[in-house]
């Protein structure tokens, strides 16, 4: 079955993507213990920048790589195709890099009305998004050919490297900042800045673990297959540009909308509790790993239709397991964040986990587009979410704070995945499983609100009451899949 591939390509790349992000996750709480609320909410601000500076620098190349190398037919074309991409993306980088930095002043005297922490951190956030934009076409060759050891290895070194200067910079520099040798590095009230110091420094890290990738480069843009790849990828580079927007822009949102000291807490507030509906993300970014090359260059178009239903059907019951685990363990994932403030915004993670779950499916059904190279359906479903995004951002943010960013996601990808299914059935049906994928929504919804009825006010046993609807969950798909555990096992 074709489907076991991906499957088995998804488990591959999670190795990388879980280990990664647990490391990641332990930064939360950390951060959120070393940080005040404001200067959390700066690091936020930033860090939610970064998706938006990579998807203008990567303008849909990698979707563009993936499409052209299954054109390719000797090893020359692939590596001129892969110069070619590296080159244009470096230099846009390099382009963004020098830009910005000469133009902080300004921009920061622009932005600095909002609190937004030290003028340095404009010109750090740019190397950070710069290099990370150029690593990306390393990253994805490796994807694309199936070098998933340096795959793995790069991806957990990189974490480690960014959580280790961290450590360094809250729990260490402090202590030396008086001394000779280390106190050139203290900066009284520097506080997010720090973390994003650390960021920087583990993708300058990462860019030399990964420079054998840029050596025997075939260095140099052909521009007839520059500007075939464009036109495929500029309807993904807006679209993707669209997407990011309605990812980050709820806490810009945020810090506009509302009065400056109560929108920098509401972001951070947001931000926190975000990390643990994130765990979503996680699985989906694990996923958007294998299913990228694989229905793009592997998959034959005789078989993509067969393929994509079946992947978006495990996809999503997947998700439901994930959402089911994250809810019935809530009083474990809790501790993802610190602070009392932060855990009383834990009822809206549902909420976003739903939400996180539409873009998976968005995402598996973004693919009939892709192959089908009519890419310019993706403005027009990307930018009818940003519209959801922000009329119902600034009809809800006012009287309901973060709670509306939270359903305010929840609206937007509700309906980029309804017009994505609707044009796809008019323009290039596929037979997607929605019986199924039906079925055990209602099965993962009764159980999470079988939960929330039978409320259980200890913790342990509230703990073993959902480990026994979750197992309820796990059995039901075993029997009504027919898998042979079994035979797992013995594998």
């Amino acid at each position: 079955m074709i489907i076991k591939k991906l499957i088995g390509q998804t488990a591959t790349y999670g190795v990388a993507t879980i280990v990664a992000r647990f490391i990641g996750f332990a930064l939360t709480p950390y951060l959120t213990l070393k940080l005040s609320g404001a200067e959390y909410g700066v690091y936020s601000y930033y860090f939610g920048l970064i998706p938006f500076g990579l998807v203008i620098l990567t303008a849909g190349m990698e979707n563009g790589f993936f499409r052209f190398l299954n054109k390719c037919n000797t090893d020359a074309d692939k590596n001129k195709l892969y110069g070619t991409v590296l080159s244009a993306v470096t230099v846009t980088s390099l382009s963004f890099f020098v830009l910005v930095s000469v133009f902080s002043p300004w921009i920061y005297h622009y932005i600095n009305e909002y609190e937004v922490g030290h003028l340095s951190l404009i010109p750090i956030v740019a190397g950070i998004i710069s290099l990370d934009a150029i690593l990306a076409m390393p990253y994805a060759r490796l994807r694309a050919e199936s070098h998933t050891r340096l795959f793995v290895i790069t991806k957990v070194v990189n974490v480690l490297v960014n959580v280790g200067f961290c450590l360094f910079f809250y729990s260490i520099l402090p202590h030396f900042k008086n001394s000779a040798w280390l106190g050139w590095m203290w900066i009284e009230g520097y506080g997010a800045g720090y973390a994003l110091l650390a960021n920087l420094l583990a993708s300058i890290f990462n860019f030399i673990l990964l420079s054998s990738m840029l050596k025997n480069v075939k260095w140099g843009i052909d521009r007839p297959l520059l500007k075939k790849i464009f036109i495929f990828s500029l309807p993904l580079f807006l679209g993707g540009f669209g997407g990011t927007i309605n990812e980050f822009i709820d806490r810009q949102l945020l810090l506009y909308l509302l009065p400056p000291g109560i929108g920098i807490e509401q972001v951070a507030i947001y931000s926190g509790v975000m990390k643990i509906a994130a765990l979503m993300t996680l699985f989906l970014q694990m996923y958007r790993y294998a299913a990228e090359p694989f229905f793009l260059s592997e998959v034959k178009s005789a078989d993509f239709k067969k393929a994509n239903a079946e992947g978006l059907k495990y996809f999503t019951i997947a998700s439901m397991a994930v959402f089911l685990i994250i809810v019935f363990y809530m009083d474990i994932f809790q501790y993802l964040v610190s602070g009392e403030e932060y855990r009383e915004a834990l009822f809206i993670v549902p909420v976003m986990l739903l939400s996180n779950i539409l873009v998976g499916i968005y995402f598996n059904m973004s693919f009939w587009f892709k192959v089908t190279e009519r890419t310019y359906f993706a403005i027009l479903i990307t930018f009818t979410g940003v519209i959801f995004t922000l009329l119902l951002n600034l009809l809800f943010i006012p009287s309901m704070g973060y709670v509306g960013s939270a359903y305010a996601r929840l609206g937007c990808e509700t309906a980029m995945v309804l017009l994505c299914y609707f044009l796809n059935q008019k323009y290039y049906p596929v037979p997607y499983d929605l019986k199924t994928i039906g079925l055990y929504g209602l099965i993962a919804a009764a159980l999470y609100g079988l939960s929330v009825v039978v409320h259980i006010s200890s913790v342990v046993p509230r703990l073993l009451f959902n480990t026994l609807l979750l197992g309820t969950f796990l059995m039901f798909f075993v029997q009504h899949e027919k898998i042979n555990l079994r035979s797992i096992l013995k594998k």
